[in-house]
């Protein structure tokens, strides 16, 4: 009896042959590695765009694969550590989003292939907008979309405990607001480290300070990703998010805005570019080159601002970003999903880009140490002062503001904050120390005062205390 046959059978020489074709393609199929905050829904879309263009302009597929390493200041990081490990590449092709003061930060390391896009393209685009460059002067980056900041609220719990609306950043100062603020971590994410940044330069380094401490006395507590507070709001356990406008947009669309609205400050905020840069060493350096090409086009430019459904919009996700070319405005904002056209109404004060990419690490070692980390000192501290009679709060409050350093010694110390780690863990340490000592001393005298007055009181914000959460330790 003959128990084998030297046949093949026609179903399993069928499937080998497929698997064999399937992974010749997949050897020979371009691709391209990408490090980027950037949510799934921006991922998704302009990877499928990508792709497809890809395909059209050179009858070949292309595979974008999305390396996941956390919010900007993280992605810096391991780029960095990257670099160190092996001067010569990072292993990845593309830095895409996180604002614009990661890549001047990327370009005075040297870690930025320069890239000239097509003239044609190069012409159409500002070369800067609100004192950033959108077109860097080098061509080691561009600004791939354009990003504001203000503050998403959830309107029916404003109604419902009576709470302010807020218009401006000094509005999330006020002591009512006690639990019901919610942010993040800047040293986690540019968006976020943004805010802070804009706050010091609208208001000036003193005033600037007296906002960011009063604010984080309200601050319920510090989310570890810039959409996260955002979330919060939109289900009700937080009443405001400070947030970059794609966070707080999303939302609204999502909620309708007779339940959630975000606000942009105008007179105290700024528009932002996100970026877009080549990595030194690209391993796909070609395609590197056409995804930057793509992303400028007037076809990636419409991904971020035509809704879906749209022939020149997104396929699944309404990604609602400013773009970077005016001619996407010239029909009025009905078809787009932007609150406003940021080369006619942007307003808003003249960033400093320079100052604010030098002190990056200052201020978010400043804000981790002597706010993020120490924050249960901090919200005991200032729910003591906003518990005694508004008489007797003001020495304390201006104890409780006032800034660890000046802002020319913040800039001083930019200058070796990068180079010396050692020398700025001490100092950021001792930061922390004078803030909880500074806590503590404030938390003392305010009770102090409280027993001579006889006054119990509660803060101003106590009717947020069916969420309150429990006091910390």
């Amino acid at each position: 009896m003959k128990l084998f046959s030297h046949t093949p059978v026609p179903g399993l020489l069928a499937a080998a042959v497929l698997l064999l074709s399937v992974v010749t393609d997949l050897r020979g199929q371009r691709e391209l590695i990408i490090a980027s905050p950037h949510w799934e829904g921006i991922q998704y879309e302009f990877d499928i765009a990508f792709s497809r263009w890809y395909e059209e302009q050179h009858g070949e597929p292309v595979r974008v694969r999305w390396r996941d390493l956390g919010g900007t200041s993280q992605i810096e990081r391991a780029i960095n550590a990257s670099f160190q490990a092996n001067p010569e590449t990072a292993a990845i092709d593309i830095f895409f989003g996180g604002g614009i003061d990661p890549y001047e930060n990327q370009k005075r390391r040297g870690q930025l292939h320069p890239f000239r896009l097509p003239d044609d393209l190069l012409d159409a685009i500002p070369p800067q907008l609100g004192g950033f460059y959108l077109v860097d002067p080098d061509f080691t980056y561009y600004g791939a979309a354009l990003s504001s900041f203000g503050f998403l609220e959830n309107r029916r719990v404003i109604e419902l405990v009576g709470l302010p609306s807020v218009r401006e950043w000094i509005d999330l100062c006020d002591p009512r607001l006690f639990g019901w603020v919610s942010s993040s971590d800047p040293r986690k994410s540019g968006s976020v480290h943004m805010i802070y940044e804009i706050i010091l330069q609208a208001y000036g380094w003193e005033r600037g300070w007296e906002v960011i401490y009063q604010m984080s006395g309200n601050v319920k507590q510090f989310l570890q990703n810039s959409s996260a507070p955002t979330k919060e709001v939109s289900m009700g356990e937080a009443a405001y998010a400070v947030s970059i406008d794609i966070n707080g947009m999303t939302q609204q669309a999502f909620l309708g805005i007779e339940n959630v609205r975000f606000r942009i400050p105008a007179e105290v905020s700024v528009i932002n570019p996100d970026g877009i840069g080549i990595l030194r060493g690209a391993p796909n350096l070609d395609v590197a080159k056409e995804f930057v090409t793509f992303v400028m086009s007037r076809a990636g430019q419409s991904l971020w601002m035509r809704p879906t459904g749209h022939p020149d919009g997104a396929v699944r996700y309404g990604i609602t970003r400013m773009g970077i070319l005016p001619e996407l405005y010239e029909d009025g904002l009905e078809d787009l999903l932007v609150p406003l056209n940021p080369f006619t109404d942007g307003g808003g004060i003249e960033y400093d880009s320079a100052v604010g990419s030098a002190r990056w690490g200052v201020l978010n070692d400043l804000i981790g140490q002597s706010i993020i980390d120490v924050h249960s000192h901090l919200r005991r501290a200032w729910r003591a002062i906003i518990s005694l009679p508004e008489d007797q709060r003001q020495p304390l409050m201006d104890r409780f503001s006032r800034p660890l350093v000046s802002e020319e010694e913040a800039l001083e110390m930019a200058e070796f904050w990068r180079a010396d780690r050692v020398r700025a863990g001490r100092m950021a340490n001792e930061w922390m120390n004078q803030a909880v000592a500074r806590y503590r001393g404030i938390q003392r005298e305010a009770a102090r005062l409280a027993d001579a007055s006889g006054e119990t009181g509660e803060p101003a914000g106590r009717l947020a205390s069916a969420v309150e959460p429990s006091p910390e330790p």
